[in-house]
């Protein structure tokens, strides 16, 4: 299973007011069942550096993120790079419980009931000498608690993922939609914790691309490996200074 949205923060205690899209894998860890985020483009600076450096979201900045809705029918859209990578269409025609959507029933903070979703994240950065990472990447599980303030609608829709050389959404194929819903929240994204540590860093290196379009560049303009003869010279050059 897969899961898709497109949200609208009018207020944060964080950032500005700002939107964001996502494309989440269902996944089993441990036994608990949870999502890993592959996509999470955002509309500004502020919510795109708390979410990848507190817990490790994969969040880029967005031309354009929208939620519209004309009386039952709402769309949202996610424009990066000129592309529309997400787009989610629905016509609302009934009302809807927590339980409907496919998400655990808990209650929040304050004993309101509440829907509670468990993200699995990589979190890693890039060491500051260009090699390997600056710690050995981690596994953060995270947990967000929405709690409705009204009644989730639902009804027929669909959804559209496209790909770019950037951003391969696409690659997910919309076999089937097996539940829409649309409703508004308080939301409040819990502390994380590190449920593992990448042992491999090496062998991991090839998922930590997705969050940045760098390596596209770099793949693109075709430049040869380096020598190891000329990768030892240059480190020594590059100690005199």
């Amino acid at each position: 299973l897969a899961v898709a949205f497109v949200a609208r923060y009018p207020e944060t205690n964080f950032s500005p007011p700002y939107n964001e899209g996502a494309l989440f894998v269902e996944t089993l860890y441990k036994g608990e069942r949870g999502l890993y985020c592959l996509a999470m483009p955002v509309t500004d600076d502020m919510a795109m550096i708390g979410g990848r450096e507190y817990y490790g979201f994969p969040k880029k900045i967005a031309d354009e993120i929208t939620l519209d809705r004309d009386g039952g029918h709402v769309i949202g859209s996610v424009v990066r790079k000129g592309t529309e990578l997400l787009h989610i269409e629905a016509e609302l025609t009934d009302n809807a419980s927590p339980a409907d959507i496919g998400f655990t029933v808990t209650e929040d903070l304050d004993g309101k009931t509440a829907i509670k979703a468990v993200s699995f994240l990589f979190k890693y950065f890039p060491s500051a000498t260009t090699r390997g990472f600056e710690h050995p990447p981690r596994l953060i599980r995270q947990v967000s608690l929405l709690t409705p303030r009204a009644d989730l609608e639902t009804g027929a829709g669909k959804v559209e993922l496209v790909s770019t050389r950037f951003d391969p959404l696409g690659e997910i194929p919309v076999a089937e939609l097996v539940t829409v819903s649309y409703g508004v929240f308080d939301s409040v994204m819990l502390p994380g914790t590190v449920a593992a540590q990448v042992r491999n860093p090496l062998r991991f290196a090839r998922h930590s691309l997705f969050k940045s379009d760098g390596p596209v560049y770099l793949r693109e303009r075709g430049l040869a490996p380096m020598s190891g003869r000329r990768r030892r010279r240059l480190r020594k050059a590059i100690a005199r200074y």
